[in-house]
């Protein structure tokens, strides 16, 4: 059955990082990131949108608000000494799928108003 909506909701918060290696992204530097995560339902309702919202805050706000994410993706998933907008938005989408499976769409990550990186995890089978 093809997909008939998709499902967005956001999130915001203040957080650190340096790009190993990169010539200024190296030094440690913050942005006010924006995260939307996109979930597919064939049905209306059939994504409980509290459910997606609250996930949301737990697992992105929550962990990542006012931290230094170098430290922080490190120690709950691989070690990632390039912690880019790229990699934050598949370890967000690894951890979506864990409760939204295939119906996980797409995550973006915003660094400012004006730069935000899309990601699409890879369909399985």
């Amino acid at each position: 059955m093809a997909v008939a909506f998709h499902v967005k909701a956001c999130t915001e918060f203040s957080a650190a990082h340096r790009i190993e290696g990169h010539p200024r992204c190296g030094r440690i530097h913050g942005h006010n990131y924006r995260v939307c995560v996109t979930v597919a339902e064939q049905e209306p309702l059939e994504v409980d949108l509290d459910e997606l919202e609250e996930w949301l805050h737990r697992e992105v706000y929550m962990v990542l608000d006012h931290q230094y994410l170098n430290e922080v993706l490190s120690k709950t998933t691989r070690d990632l000494p390039r912690v880019t907008a790229e990699e934050l938005a598949e370890v967000i989408a690894a951890k979506l799928s864990e409760r939204f499976g295939e119906r996980v769409v797409a995550i973006e990550v915003c660094e400012t108003r004006n730069l935000c990186i899309e990601y699409k995890p890879p369909r399985r089978g």
